[in-house]
């Protein structure tokens, strides 16, 4: 049997290539076999997206025939929106077709845990074909039950090593009432648990990674990486993924780069009477001059820091250089407040560049440094959001040997 097996696949062959799993697909390594398609030739994939090009003409042709039928059942579902569901049983239970008629049109709809109880509430379990939680990782568990209900199947997207789930509550009470009610702590409240810690506990597709934590298990890990160029993937690799990512981004041009130069630490030893140096937010206002004296306009940059004070306070000292962002026909204001923040205010968000604000520059600050470097998530996030550059400022020694900061401390290191 396993002859006549090996023969038929064999067969097959001249047409699949590299891309029949058996014992050498695996034997060309990790890397390799991680960039296939397994099972599946370019002819194939052609005739795939010709399929679903031809789906969507279908799908256009329907919405022009029922068209006058198609307007009417959005009509009502509008009436529905601004006055509320109606209470009539019968009538309500047309929600579910009105809102099929919206899917024919809009396919795919995007809202927020917040609104799913406004937005859904009415409708039965069961009505939504596909739920796709995106920042699962971020999602607290009892914030996504509501739309998995009503949902036929949900895929969860996400990642628990980069930001977890805000938890309002104090850790004192949210740990007595999973006691109260035997709960178990760290599977089932956030911040340990999340929406897609839970997806990743019911997989039952499995893969394992080392961590500082011992070992970490996931469900279908998507292991190709697309988005940063080196270090900042290498960053995030060692940090977080135990070298298992696979790195395959394709070559991109960066003006900012240009500008700027390579990826570096930029480091400085400033005085600081608090998290925020004023010295690291004045190598920060020269940097983003170097990048407008270039001709730069509107920058793909985030300036971005673990602390709320450094990024309100670098708001601040941007705002006494609105001259040279007129200049550039920036509206600092708009841009500021869309482009400096907090670690956690970029996640799920990429840039062309990063300046990274260390901030806490002083010896007494050391729990500070351990809190936002002690865990991979927050540097993970911060070195990931970046495309094409990473500028680290602030103190290389109060941070170079602080848990993974360890990892940026491999970059090249300037004094200005």
């Amino acid at each position: 049997m396993a002859t006549q097996l090996a023969s038929e696949i064999d067969r097959h062959r001249p047409e699949l290539g590299d891309r029949i799993i058996d014992d050498a697909f695996f034997a060309r390594g990790h890397e390799a076999s991680n960039l296939e398609a397994p099972w599946i030739n370019d002819a194939v994939h052609r005739l795939r997206e010709d399929l679903f090009i031809a789906a969507l003409d279908v799908h256009k042709a329907f919405i022009d025939a029922s068209a006058q039928k198609m307007l009417h059942n959005l009509s009502v579902l509008m009436d529905f929106f601004s006055g509320g569901a109606p209470q009539d049983p019968a009538k309500k239970a047309l929600l579910r077709d009105l809102w099929s008629t919206l899917f024919l049109v809009v396919p795919v709809i995007s809202t927020t845990f917040a609104s799913v109880e406004r937005m859904l509430g009415d409708l039965p379990v069961g009505s939504i074909g596909w739920l796709l939680i995106d920042e699962a990782g971020q999602a607290l568990p009892q914030a996504a039950v509501g739309a998995i209900l009503r949902a036929r199947r949900a895929i969860m997207v996400g990642d628990p090593l980069q930001i977890p789930p805000v938890v309002a509550l104090p850790e004192r009470l949210n740990a007595e009432i999973c006691r109260h009610f035997r709960v178990d702590k760290p599977i089932w409240a956030a911040p340990e648990a999340s929406a897609q810690t839970l997806a990743d506990r019911a997989s039952p597709y499995q893969a394992a990674f080392r961590s500082d934590q011992g070992s970490r298990r996931v469900g279908i890990p998507l292991l190709v990486h697309r988005r940063c160029q080196e270090p900042m993937f290498g960053i995030s690799n060692r940090i977080a993924y135990d070298g298992q990512m696979v790195h395959a981004p394709g070559p991109r041009q960066s003006a900012i780069g240009r500008a700027l130069g390579p990826s570096r630490w930029v480091d400085i030893d400033g005085e600081a009477d608090s998290k925020w140096s004023p010295d690291e937010g004045e190598q920060v206002i020269s940097l983003i001059r170097r990048i407008i004296d270039a001709g730069i306009t509107c920058p793909d940059l985030f300036v971005i820091t673990p602390f709320r004070i450094v990024a309100q306070e670098m708001r601040r000292r941007l705002e006494k250089e609105r001259a040279m962002f007129a200049a550039a026909g920036v509206n600092i204001r708009e841009w500021s407040n869309d482009r400096i923040g907090t670690i956690h205010t970029v996640q799920g968000r990429e840039a062309e560049a990063v300046i990274l604000v260390l901030g806490a520059p002083k010896a007494s600050q050391n729990g500070a440094r351990n809190w936002a470097a002690g865990t991979p998530n927050i540097l993970n996030v911060a070195a990931s959001r970046a495309k094409q550059h990473l500028y680290v400022v602030g103190s290389h020694g109060a941070w170079s040997g602080v848990g993974h900061a360890r990892e940026l401390a491999a970059l090249p290191r300037e004094r200005p």
